[in-house]
């Protein structure tokens, strides 16, 4: 007979075993960029993440795996157990419609790219800063690319909003007189003619007509 109950108690504990890993978002979380960085690895692994938008930060969530809390831990980011039964009262919360959450299910890791001239350092840049800090892959594309039609192979364009205009932002205004950027200018200068355009902005006007008939 107490072998028969420590039997059933053994299964009551183990149904409530740490079977999901929940990302927060909010202020337990150690290093947000880190953990975006981490539901973009487990994609690349073919695991889906629930991306639980408004809750405590926009948290992710995860089924438990060894591999994903030995990651987890090499980079620094904050991760939590969570039972069956606590995921889905988060589940259940979420789908309230008196709460403004929502539940998004992440099946497919984008490929992205940053609408940059290559010449640029990483640490030239916030958003590639970003990303590299993330450890988030990305192409950097700039007019070549984009006028050889490359864009269709990624889900994720970034750009910043001076860039389509042809004056390379706000970075080469600001360190115009700089030796490395004042070189990186005069190679920029030079592109528009390989295409035979005589400016920047009329080469970027060019594949913007390009891409807006597509």
């Amino acid at each position: 007979m107490r072998f028969i109950i420590l039997f059933c108690l053994f299964l009551v504990s183990g149904s409530a075993l740490a079977n999901y890993l929940l990302i927060p978002m909010d202020n337990k979380q150690m290093n947000h960029l880190k953990a975006y960085g981490i539901a973009y690895w487990i994609l690349k692994k073919d695991i889906e993440v629930d991306w639980l938008l408004n809750y405590r930060g926009g948290s992710f969530m995860c089924k438990f795996n060894s591999v994903i809390q030995n990651e987890l831990i090499v980079r620094g980011v904050s991760y939590e157990h969570i039972s069956d039964v606590h995921a889905n009262n988060i589940i259940t919360e979420i789908a309230s419609p008196a709460l403004n959450y929502d539940l998004m299910k992440l099946e497919k890791y984008p490929r992205i790219a940053v609408y940059s001239p290559k010449s640029k350092q990483p640490w030239d840049d916030a958003v590639t800063l970003v990303l590299t800090y993330a450890e988030i892959p990305y192409d950097i594309i700039f007019d070549e690319e984009v006028i050889d039609g490359v864009l269709p192979k990624y889900d994720w364009l970034h750009l910043h909003h001076e860039d389509f205009t042809g004056q390379y932002g706000k970075f080469y205004g600001t360190y115009a007189n700089f030796p490395g950027t004042s070189n990186n200018n005069v190679k920029l200068k030079k592109l528009p003619g390989s295409f035979l355009f005589k400016k920047s902005p009329s080469l970027s006007l060019a594949w913007q007509k390009k891409y807006k008939s597509l």
